[in-house]
């Protein structure tokens, strides 16, 4: 009853107040030092709540506002005072405001975090910044598994019996991409064909992609592309994190970080990752496990140190992974030709250090020191084929930046080092090889207040066994608008090839390896153009990139699978071989919450094959991206809908088997659609999603699967899943750093 007297008592003093829109507020705004002495305060803002009348008070610090509706707020506000609210319910008397000293900053920080997909347009090279949200947005399992809705990397099946997964780029194969993460190595030499899977994506804080040749400070590599990982910060990562995955063919996984500030200066993080293929599958009903049974277990501790004039990262990480796959039931604990196995044992180890020193005699002098030394041992066994591989691996990069009179001149100079030492076994060959690559080089970046910026990098290598190698590169970029940039690249890249290692799942068959004797290194050129328009939709950010790339190879290392079914040629060409690659990408967001994306490609890519030119195996002329999400507006329900079209695929030819074992030499078209919804509380997320939930599957992916050791067998002919669909569910857990 008091409550209904109350709400009627405001009601009515409201309406009679109201009823009078001419009356005047009158007051004074003053403020008091600590000896108690008034002074006014001139030029504060005075203004309701709910109305639109503001006023500012005069030098005598009066002020008159009118109410139109009471009662109301006053709202009292002045630079370097407290705000004062107000609740006025009778005009007629005088006001007396008496503002409060604001706390003094030292200083104001402002953070932008991009937590989803961006491309800066002041940045002279054309990356794709891949945020955790975006990453979220799938299980993300593991690096393979973390571009899923993304239209720049395409993620395909090595084979039907290991569970790798490969990238391409620009419709290259992944080993013409280099993968760093902080600037370090990731995959090279003989983690090439599995080591996507050996990153878990928990890891990952953010992946940044550039297309076409890279920076000279990274090396020779890169024709097709970079992919460089940002890994969680100790001073930034979440003090402890869990993260708990299971799916419908009984894969487990578990991942725990936590993170450490130490003081000011030293902060610490570790990562401990385990997963697990508990049972057999075999939803193609071939007699083969769909993806291997077994365990990985990878960890990380990694140390920060930030100084006044110089700051250091360095710690550890280790791998270990024991998987086997083929026949139902079979082991490779079982003699030799009772039923056809495989068996995937890595061990992984590497030590790594980054120093940063400010020159203080050189106000934008720098100094970056990068350090690797790693251990990867492998042993795969393909039924009777058995490939065993040891490297040893020892990376220096040093880079000096500075400028040249102004900020519009900036150089960057350096010298890096490279040892790899490699010790293989291909059935009863043994393969013996150290490359041993020190190099130089150099890198002008010119800057018209950011409008027009180019950058020219020239680098030269001298390989041991392969004499000198020389990188010039060319980047530009010119803002047509503040809204847009229009950017150029063209460059020269080298890759040094380990056929054995970078091609290892084709040994999940029984062709012959011819491999040539006198391998030597891939020189290609590659140049492209890239535009962006960024735009408002309904005053959400929206933007539109077109793309070209054109790599040329001077000479390329062959897989050739079609001069005889029985046999892989892996062969050096100087003839033709070329990819043309473009894409159209448009991201919007209709309203606050939704974003929709979709994505055009067209490859063109080709080399010359027995003499002839044709379209490369295993890669689509066209693909197509859509991509839907929403978070609702109290960041509670997330919701992900991903579609890929992948068009056909020219397969290498199977005209020389018998015909029961010949296939088709065009792969048919498919759609492959994944979906996730993700439910948030305070501390922990959960999430159930699906993956080719259309149910895709090749069928005799397979071929001579019934005599796995006879003359026919091939389990590399994979151009679509074999798994059917995926169910799966799981929760993030996180306590964040405490603010200091």
């Amino acid at each position: 009853m008091n409550k209904i007297l109350i709400a009627f008592c405001f009601i009515l003093s409201a309406t009679l107040y109201g009823q009078d829109s001419d009356v005047m507020l009158k007051g004074k705004i003053i403020t008091q030092n600590d000896a108690g002495d008034e002074s006014a305060v001139p030029a504060a803002k005075v203004r309701w709540a709910l109305s639109k009348a503001v006023a500012l008070s005069n030098d005598a610090g009066e002020f008159e506002i009118s109410a139109k509706s009471l009662p109301d707020t006053l709202i009292i506000s002045s630079v370097g005072f407290q705000t004062i609210y107000y609740e006025v319910t009778d005009p007629s008397l005088d006001f007396v405001f008496n503002l409060k000293e604001g706390k003094i900053l030292d200083g104001v920080v402002v953070i932008g975090e991009n937590l989803g997909k961006h491309i800066d347009l002041l940045d002279p090279f054309h990356v794709e910044r891949i945020g955790g949200d975006e990453l979220r947005k799938a299980a993300c399992c593991n690096l393979s598994e973390s571009f899923e809705t993304n239209a720049s990397v395409d993620v395909n099946i090595t084979d039907a019996v290991s569970g790798a997964k490969k990238i391409q780029m620009l419709g290259l194969d992944g080993v013409y991409t280099q993968l760093q993460w902080e600037n370090i190595p990731l995959v090279r030499g003989l983690s090439t064909s599995y080591g996507l899977n050996f990153t878990p994506g928990t890891w990952i804080e953010s992946i940044q992609i550039t297309k076409g040749t890279g920076s000279v400070l990274n090396g020779y590599e890169s024709m097709a592309g970079m992919i460089n990982l940002e890994l969680k910060k100790p001073n930034e990562a979440e003090r402890l994190y869990v993260n708990l995955y299971g799916n419908k063919f009984s894969r487990g996984e578990i991942n725990i970080h936590g993170a450490q500030v130490i003081n000011e200066k030293w902060s610490t993080l570790s990562f401990v990752h385990l997963s697990n293929q508990f049972s057999e599958s075999d939803v193609n009903n071939d007699g083969f496990r769909d993806m291997p049974i077994g365990f990985l277990a990878a960890a990380m501790h990694r140390w920060n140190f930030e100084g006044k004039n110089s700051e250091a990262k360095f710690g550890i990480k280790a791998t270990y992974a024991d998987k086997e796959g083929g026949e139902l039931g079979s082991s490779s604990d079982a003699p030799s030709g009772t039923a056809w196995n495989a068996s995937f044992v890595t061990k992984h180890v590497e030590l790594f250090a980054k120093n940063g020193y400010f020159l203080k005699k050189r106000k934008f002098g720098s100094l970056g020191l990068i350090g690797q030394a790693k251990y990867h041992e492998m042993r795969n066994t393909f039924g009777n084929t058995t490939y065993e591989g040891t490297q040893r691996k020892i990376y220096l990069n040093s880079i000096y930046g500075d400028i040249i009179g102004n900020t519009n001149h900036n150089i960057k100079a350096g010298v890096s080092f490279l040892l790899d030492d490699y010790d293989q076994t291909y059935n009863d060959s043994t393969f013996l090889k150290t490359e041993i690559v020190p190099g130089a080089y150099g890198e002008y970046t010119y800057n018209s207040n950011d409008k027009v910026i180019v950058v020219a990098g020239f680098r030269a290598d001298y390989h041991n066994l392969y004499g000198p190698l020389i990188t010039p590169r060319l980047h530009g970029k010119w803002n047509m608008s503040k809204k847009n940039a229009l950017r150029f690249s063209v460059g020269r890249g080298y890759r040094v090839p380990n056929p054995f290692a970078d091609y290892n799942s084709l040994m999940a068959s029984s062709r012959q390896w011819v491999v040539s004797p006198d391998i030597v290194p891939e020189d290609g050129i590659s140049a492209g153009v890239t535009f962006t328009q960024k735009f408002l939709v309904n005053d959400n950010v929206a933007s539109f990139t077109v793309d070209y790339f054109y790599t040329h190879f001077i000479n390329q290392l062959v897989v050739d699978m079609d001069i005889n079914a029985n046999q892989v040629h892996i062969y050096n060409t100087n003839a033709t071989s070329f990819s043309h690659s473009a894409q159209a990408e448009l991201s919007i967001q209709p309203t606050k919450g939704l974003e929709l994306r979709t994505a055009f490609k067209y490859y063109d890519v080709r080399g010359t094959y027995n003499n002839e030119l044709v379209q490369k195996a295993f890669v689509p002329k066209f693909r197509v991206l859509l991509n839907a999400g929403y978070l609702t507006r109290n960041k509670k329900w997330g919701f992900d809908l991903t579609g890929n079209w992948v068009g056909k695929k020219r397969l290498p030819s199977t005209a020389t088997n018998p015909v029961i074992y010949q296939r088709d030499v065009i792969s048919k078209n498919f759609w492959l659609l994944n979906s996730q919804i993700t439910y948030n509380f305070r501390n922990f997320s959960i999430y159930l999603g699906g993956e080719n939930l259309l149910n895709v599957i090749q069928n005799e992916a397979i071929i001579s699967a019934e005599a796995p050791f006879g003359a026919y067998f091939d389990a590399t002919q994979v151009w679509s899943p074999i798994s059917g669909a995926n169910i799966y569910a799981g929760l993030h857990f996180s306590i964040k750093q405490k603010k200091k």
